[in-house]
């Protein structure tokens, strides 16, 4: 009978917590070999992490990118126990974090107690990166005031040198991923709010283009669309995020920062110009739209779809839409209207500048964009740590182009 229930005590375990899980290895053999095989310790690992390594994942990984080859080594560590191969090795590295996690907090409690080594401690800490993370914003949520104090300014440090290094990996290493106009917010989003689960927002991007796939946003062959099949996309496209999930810009509280999060954004369906524009192409470009959010356009960003042109400049043939306004679709004219309109211009002498306006900018222009809007609201809030750590991804990201990334 234990031998016919074998397999399946791994996934009896999953579902325990962790106290639990160990005492069950002093019950019986076949106990003792499931609550310590790879299917259950890799799953804690993921549960308990979210910065640093995992097992046999490296840290060097792109936000979600991480988790999503966490969860393929999870389940193939499913099907090998189910097949009788049993590996015990993520047990050994779930003990390792942990005991570096009790260093950590050791370290911490020593620089509060003893003045004459908090700012040597404070230095140190840095240096450990990313696999320190989870366990500071753990004591930065503890009960102990002067502990809370000191995690908080060691994983504001750590976070900074965080975000500098994933802007140089997405930038240099993986432009084609910076293309990706999600993947740059994946980054801010955790800088704010190092909880923030980009697996989930993953999820919830794949969930909302799935359905407007299902409503009929889904190409009728190759190339670029005709503007009848732009209409008809877009059509889908909005009724699955506008008027089904509830996305709506935030005029009642334009600037929150949160507005530019987009954990947040997707959370509370609310947003301004620019993230609005960041899920709706994210959505579209899942289901086969191409669409460019415009960093160019000033005060309010907009998407340019590329529409089959007939004749004419390529601007004047495209479609144009705004993402605040549940979706607004423009052709040319009503484009240049609702410019000249926003901008307070007249007509005579300003329309040789909207081709400029609606050119098709690099990713890190839109994330610069980005980063001016949150240096604004910091700056005017008087949060000087978060103005400064944004300040500092600016000019890594800005160093970066200077350098010849940024592109697609």
């Amino acid at each position: 009978m234990a031998e016919a229930l074998e397999p399946l005590l791994p996934e009896v375990c999953s579902f325990a917590q962790l106290t639990e899980v160990l005492s069950a290895a002093a019950v019986a053999r076949h106990w003792r070999q499931a609550s310590r095989s790879d299917q259950v310790w890799i799953q804690c690992c993921r549960q308990r992490w979210h910065f640093g390594r995992l097992f046999e994942v490296e840290e060097s990984l792109d936000p979600g990118a991480r988790d999503e080859a966490s969860l393929r080594l999870w389940q193939r560590s499913v099907e090998e126990y189910k097949a009788g191969v049993k590996h015990e090795r993520a047990f050994g590295f779930f003990l390792g974090r942990c005991k570096k996690d009790e260093e950590v907090r050791q370290l911490l409690q020593q620089a509060v107690q003893d003045v004459t080594k908090r700012e040597e401690i404070l230095q140190q800490l840095p240096q450990m990166g990313a696999n320190i993370l989870d366990i500071l914003l753990k004591l930065e949520a503890g009960q102990d005031a002067k502990l809370r104090s000191a995690a908080r300014l060691a994983r504001i440090h750590i976070t900074d040198a965080w975000a500098q290094q994933r802007w140089a990996h997405l930038i240099k290493v993986e432009p084609a991923k910076a293309a990706v106009l999600e993947e740059g917010a994946f980054v801010l989003s955790q800088w704010g709010y190092p909880a923030a689960d980009v697996h989930r927002m993953r999820q919830t991007l794949e969930q909302l283009a799935a359905r407007a796939t299902q409503l009929g946003a889904r190409r009728e062959g190759e190339g670029v669309p005709t503007q009848a099949e732009v209409r008809r996309m877009v059509g889908a496209l909005n009724q699955a995020l506008y008027q089904e999930f509830g996305l709506a810009g935030n005029q009642s509280d334009y600037y929150n920062p949160e507005n530019s999060m987009l954990h947040a954004v997707l959370m509370n369906k609310k947003g301004i110009p620019i993230s609005l524009s960041v899920v709706w192409a994210a959505v579209a470009g899942r289901c086969g739209l191409v669409c460019h959010p415009l960093a160019n356009v000033p005060r309010h960003v907009l998407i340019r779809i590329p529409a089959r042109a007939e004749s004419g400049p390529a601007e004047t043939q495209d479609m144009y839409l705004d993402a605040f306004d549940h979706g607004q679709l423009m052709d040319w004219p009503q484009l240049r209207d609702f410019l000249l309109d926003l901008l307070g211009l007249g007509m005579v002498g300003h329309e040789v500048h909207l081709p400029q306006f609606v050119a098709i900018t690099p990713p890190a222009l839109l994330y610069l964009r980005m980063m001016r809007n949150l240096e604004n609201i910091y700056g005017q809030t008087g949060d000087t740590v978060r103005l400064q750590g944004i300040q500092l991804q600016m000019r890594t990201l800005i160093r970066l182009c200077e350098e010849g990334g940024g592109g697609y």
